[in-house]
């Protein structure tokens, strides 16, 4: 374990307190949410075994993502919303968020750890011609099954966020008012 970890670890609770604060408004709390994102995803690339043991993996999901998707359905449901239509394109809009903060920590992950997806598109082939690189003398090797781990976790998650945005599976189409 480092020490900049568990100081990483310790910002991490500060930004988690800012985001239930009820006496920030949404621009703070969502400075916040990335602020907390980007700190998560630090931690899970430079020590992963650590972020691990620590759970920052749940954390962030929970934290960083699943309450505000909660949060958001719960008033793009209520009928009685006035402001219902302008909640389901934030939804759709933060669903897309999330979508690409896994796809690129996902893209990270494998690229730090050298980990081959064979559902992964290699960012060569993406035109993209080097890689964002963590300094690799602050990285703590981890092991293969961490990596695995780790990489199935944001495929699950990656999984998790398509039915919330899918009109078909009960999710919201922006300006589309669902039937009873």
């Amino acid at each position: 374990m480092s020490l900049q970890s568990a100081q990483y670890l310790r910002q991490a609770e500060v930004l988690k307190a800012d985001m239930t604060d009820s006496k920030l408004g949404p621009a703070e709390v969502w400075t916040s949410r990335q602020a907390l994102q980007d700190l998560y995803q630090k931690m899970l690339v430079t020590d992963l075994e650590y972020a691990l043991d620590k759970k920052v993996e749940q954390d962030l999901w929970n934290h960083a993502f699943k309450n505000q998707i909660t949060t958001l359905q719960g008033q793009a449901k209520n009928r009685a919303n006035p402001n219902r239509s302008e909640v389901q394109a934030n939804l759709s809009l933060f669903l897309e968020a999330a979508s690409g903060f896994y796809t690129q920590l996902l893209q990270e992950l494998c690229t730090v750890f050298n980990v081959d997806l064979p559902c992964r598109v290699k960012s060569s082939q993406l035109g993209i011609i080097s890689n964002k690189q963590t300094h690799t003398s602050a990285i703590v090797k981890p092991q293969s099954s961490s990596c695995s781990y780790i990489c199935q976790h944001c495929l699950v998650h990656l999984g998790d966020i398509v039915p919330y945005n899918s009109p078909l599976l009960g999710g919201p189409a922006p300006g589309h008012q669902h039937s009873p």
